[in-house]
C-alpha cells in the first residue's frame, strides 16, 4: 500500500475513532459509581446516544471540544474503538457471575487486557476467552481465542466476524494460563513484524500458511 495513502486512511479511521467515546472497563465490569460517571457527563450533553453491545459506547458528540470535554467529565479510561490496537479483550462470565467455567477465565482475561489492551497493531486485534466450550465470548470468530477445558485452553487463531467471516483455525490445546500467554505474545509480534496495514490477522496467516506462522511463533503440529 501507498505510504500516502495509508496515512490518510490511517488518519480517516482515528478520526471516526475519536467521535466515538468508549469507556475501558476491563473484563466489562463495570461499579455503579461507573455508570453514575456515564449518566452524569451524557447529561450535559444532551445530544448524546449511549450504545450498549460488547462494550458501552457514547456517539453523536461530533464537536471535537464538546468531545473532548465529555471525556473530562467522565473520567474515565477509554479505548480506540475503530484504531490500529488491540481491543479490550472479551470474556465470558464465567468465573463472576457464572459457574459453568473449567479454568478461572476471567482472572485470566484481565491479565491478557492489562498485557495488550491498546498495544500497537497493523489494524484491529480482538483476543476473546470462554470458560467452557459453550464459547459465550464467540472466541472461534475472533483474531484469538481460548476456549477452556478441564485440562487447560485451547487456542485458536486467525477468526473474525463482520462481512468477511472466518473460523479460527486450532493451533494449541490443553495449555496452561501462563503458556496461553506466551503464545498470544508469540502471535501479537508475529503481527506486528509481518502485518501489513488494515490487514487482519486471518488474512495474513492465510498469506504466511498455518504452519509457518505456528513455527514462528514456536509452535508445532504436536502442541
Amino acid at each position: 500500500m501507498n505510504i500516502i495513502i495509508e496515512n490518510v486512511l490511517k488518519h480517516q479511521i482515528e478520526k471516526e475513532s475519536h467521535k466515538f467515546i468508549c469507556p475501558h472497563f476491563p473484563g466489562g465490569v463495570m461499579t455503579p459509581a461507573d455508570l453514575r460517571k456515564i449518566a452524569d457527563a451524557c447529561e450535559m450533553f444532551p445530544n448524546s446516544k449511549i450504545k450498549l453491545s460488547g462494550e458501552i459506547t457514547i456517539g453523536n458528540i461530533t464537536d471535537p471540544k464538546e468531545n473532548d470535554a465529555c471525556r473530562a467529565k467522565l473520567g474515565l479510561s477509554t479505548f480506540s474503538i475503530a484504531g490500529f490496537a488491540i481491543r479490550p479483550v472479551k470474556v465470558c462470565a464465567g468465573g463472576y457471575t457464572c459457574d459453568n467455567n473449567l479454568q478461572d477465565s476471567f482472572s485470566l482475561a484481565l491479565k491478557l487486557d492489562k498485557k495488550f489492551a491498546g498495544v500497537d497493531v497493523p489494524f484491529k486485534l480482538i483476543i476473546s476467552v470462554s470458560g467452557c466450550g459453550r464459547c459465550c465470548s464467540e472466541p472461534q470468530v475472533k483474531d484469538i481465542g481460548l476456549v477452556a477445558s478441564r485440562k487447560g485452553y485451547a487456542v485458536y487463531a486467525g477468526g473474525a466476524a463482520g462481512g468477511k467471516p472466518r473460523i479460527a483455525v486450532k493451533i494449541a490445546d490443553n495449555v496452561s494460563d501462563d503458556r496461553a500467554v506466551e503464545i498470544i505474545e508469540k502471535i501479537v509480534q508475529f503481527y506486528q513484524k509481518k502485518g501489513k496495514p488494515m490487514e487482519r490477522l486471518g488474512a495474513l496467516i492465510d498469506k504466511t500458511g498455518l504452519e509457518l506462522f505456528k513455527g514462528d511463533c514456536g509452535l508445532n503440529r504436536n502442541v
